[in-house]
This record gives C-alpha cells, sequence and structure tokens, in this order.
C-alpha cells in the first residue's frame, strides 16, 4: 500500500511538472471532461475516487492531457471534431446571388460570382419565363451547362429563376396558367424537364405582379411543386412582394404562411420602394425594409426567410428613370463633378446633376454602407439569410460587407 502511494506520488508530481512546463495553448470544442466522459461529481462514485486519491490524479492527468492535446486540434477538427470558435468557420447565413445575363457576351453575374465564391452559397440564374400555355421560353446567355458546372463545383446550389411572361392583352399569362389545373401540371412538367437537362438543384419561383384573385391559385401550384419537386430532393423557393398588410393589391396574391408550408427558401423583395413607379426616393428606405421584414416573420419561420437586396440604384428626369448598376452610378457622379450624399433616415446614399443637355437629374442608390444596415437586420431578427439582385451589379467594396456575415 505504501509502494503503491508511493508511485501515485511520484506520477502526480511528475504529471504536475509537465504541465507547468509546456506551453499555454488555445481551449477547442471539446473538454478535457468529453475525452474521459467524467461522471458527476455529486456522485458517491465521485466522492469514493477523490477520497482515495484518484479523482486528484485525473485531474492532474487531465490538466496534461489538456495541454498535449491542445497542440493536435487541427488533427482533431480533420477528424471531425470542428472548432466554431473563431470568425473562420462557415456561417450559418445563406447569401443567394440572383444571376443574370441581359446579352450573350454577359460575364458580370459570371465574373461576380467567381470572384466571390467564398461569400455566395446559391446563385438563381434568370434563365427562364413561363409563358400562358404552360411552356417554357429559355431567355439564351451564355452556356448554361458551364455555369451550373463551375458554381457547383465551388460548392454553390444552383437554382433555377423562372419568371412569368408581362401582360399584353386582357388576361395576365400567370392568371391564365395558375387558374387551370391541367396548365399548372404542364408548367410543372416542364420545370422540372429543364433543372433536370441543366443538373440544377431547384427551383426559384418569380411570378409578380400576379391577380390578387389567384392567391389561392399560386398557393395551390406552390404545393404541387413541392409535391413533384421534393421528394426527388430538389430545392423549392419562391421570390415574393413586401408588404405590411393584406389590403396591398400587388402583394395581395402571395399568401406569405400557406406558402411556407411548401417553400423551403422565401425571398422577400425589399428593393424598388421607390422606382419607375414613382418620383424620386430610396431604393429600399430601412425603415420600410424593417417593417416588411417585421409583418413577414408574423407568418414565415425566419429559418426560411431571405431578405431582397438591391444591387443597383435609379435615375430619375423628366426623360423617364433608368436603372444604372453601381459602376455607371458612380461614372455619373465623377462626370458631372456632384459628390454622394447621405440621406440618415433612410439609410440611402443620392445626389443630384444636370446633365449637359440642361436636364436635372436625381439618382438614388445603393452601396457597401446601406447594404451593411440591411444586414444588421438580419443579424437582429436572426433570419436565413440575404438574396441580392443582381450579381454583377453591386458596389465592389460589398463584398467585405458580406463576407462578415456570410463567410463559406
Amino acid at each position: 500500500m505504501i509502494k503503491y502511494k508511493n508511485y501515485v506520488s511520484w506520477f502526480v508530481m511528475m504529471a504536475f511538472m509537465i504541465t507547468i512546463m509546456l506551453p499555454v495553448t488555445p481551449a477547442y470544442a471539446f473538454s478535457v471532461s468529453d475525452l474521459f466522459q467524467a461522471t458527476d461529481l455529486n456522485s458517491s462514485k465521485a466522492e469514493n475516487d477523490m477520497s482515495t486519491g484518484k479523482g486528484i490524479l485525473d485531474v492532474f492527468l487531465g490538466l496534461l492531457l489538456g495541454k498535449l492535446l491542445g497542440s493536435t486540434g487541427n488533427t482533431l477538427t480533420q477528424a471531425g471534431i470542428t472548432d466554431n470558435s473563431g470568425s473562420d468557420g462557415q456561417s450559418s447565413k445563406e447569401f443567394v446571388g440572383f444571376y443574370a445575363e441581359w446579352w450573350g457576351t454577359d460575364t458580370a453575374s459570371f465574373d461576380s460570382m467567381i470572384n466571390n465564391a467564398n461569400v455566395i452559397k446559391t446563385i438563381a440564374p434568370f434563365w427562364a419565363t413561363l409563358q400562358a400555355d404552360g411552356t417554357v421560353t429559355d431567355r439564351g446567355g451564355n452556356d448554361h451547362a458551364t455555369v451550373v458546372s463551375t458554381a457547383q463545383q465551388k460548392n454553390m446550389t444552383v437554382l433555377l429563376l423562372i419568371n412569368n411572361a408581362k401582360q399584353d392583352g386582357a388576361v395576365p399569362p400567370v392568371h391564365t396558367v395558375l387558374s387551370s389545373p391541367a396548365l399548372r401540371t404542364k408548367a410543372i412538367d416542364n420545370f422540372e424537364a429543364y433543372i433536370k437537362k441543366y443538373n440544377l438543384d431547384g427551383i426559384n419561383v418569380d411570378f409578380e405582379m400576379v391577380p390578387a384573385e389567384d392567391r389561392d391559385n399560386l398557393t395551390a401550384f406552390m404545393k404541387e411543386l413541392s409535391e413533384r419537386l421534393k421528394p426527388q430532393g430538389y430545392i423549392v423557393s419562391i421570390d415574393v412582394f413586401p408588404k405590411q398588410n393584406e389590403d396591398n393589391d400587388v402583394a395581395a396574391a402571395y399568401d406569405y404562411a400557406a406558402l411556407a408550408k411548401y417553400a423551403d427558401k422565401i425571398m422577400i423583395m425589399t428593393y424598388d420602394n421607390h422606382g419607375v413607379w414613382s418620383g424620386p426616393g430610396p431604393i429600399a428606405d430601412i425603415r420600410w425594409v424593417e417593417n416588411n421584414l417585421k409583418y413577414a416573420l408574423r407568418f414565415i419561420p425566419k429559418n426560411k426567410l431571405y431578405l431582397g437586396i438591391a444591387a443597383y440604384g435609379y435615375d430619375w428626369s423628366a426623360q423617364g428613370t433608368q436603372s444604372l448598376d453601381f459602376k455607371s452610378i458612380t461614372d455619373l457622379s465623377k462626370r458631372y463633378g456632384q459628390a454622394v450624399q447621405w440621406d440618415d433616415m433612410s439609410k440611402s446614399p443620392y445626389f443630384s446633376y444636370t446633365a449637359a443637355d440642361g436636364v436635372a437629374h436625381t439618382v438614388w442608390f445603393e452601396n457597401s454602407e446601406s447594404i451593411k444596415f440591411k444586414l444588421s437586420l438580419i443579424t437582429k431578427y436572426d433570419i436565413a439569410g440575404a438574396a441580392m439582385w443582381k450579381l454583377g451589379e453591386e458596389d465592389p467594396k460589398v463584398w467585405s460587407v458580406l463576407r462578415d456575415t456570410f463567410h463559406k
């Protein structure tokens, strides 16, 4: 017994000396108690161990192993034990980049996707339009297969963004499809075929200006689409107009609560607070954005809700309203020597200028600073993420801001 105690004393002393000499290492996601599966110190067994000296020995062993294992943290992480304490871990928030090609050689979205692959988790290419007869027309653009394979190689999900044909007669094409069960089925058949043709990961339904009378029809369509695609592992998402009540005619067709039953992701288009239909003003007044977000959260689970963010601006004049990307806007500001102003109430940048023809113009837009305030709402309300229209039109500085929230 005395010999046993001598061995224990010797071992404890050696462990203590080694522990002191080893350098301090940072804490990791696991603990010594996890490694030992330590028992409750209030249990009778634990009390007995402590009284015999075994508990003390375990403490020193724990300290010793903690020092030694601290230097192997990377190995343990590779083995499946992840350190989530630092900012280098993947964000739980998702950044979706809407992707569009306005002409055959337009690579703005592609270039932005490639350059910011460490932020973008999903792209939604605007490649298809639903027609009144349930067929789907391809909008053209660059090689779809190459875009998809490149994105997926960079660990991005790719969702087909499909919009509805615009009204050119008495009856909106989208009403014709949504109000007919047969045409809804035909449309879904064509959606599925398109997704499979290009090896896509799912779909993003962007039906806009849907008549209020089609509220239930739109919900039925999303239900049928979900029942077709989800069992096959595809993602089903939808873009919805923002609103703060159900009296908003242009947004009445979106039954938020019902759509949330069938959509995996819902992107609320919180931009175009002012646009071609209005006078000059903020693209996305922060107060307006937050109020729309708060209303949506009454019906849509936060883990399905994505905040829409604009990357562009509008130039208003007596000659009309023009949509511009960030580069074009900054070029205008420099050309006419007009410094960008800041509206603190709406958290938005703007400036005015008089063109060479004497026409007065006012420009409101979004930049990295205004988007920073939008991102704070994602954190404040703990929603799923953000969706930006569109890749390639943004302020280049916005990516350092986005990276803080959406690092992959």
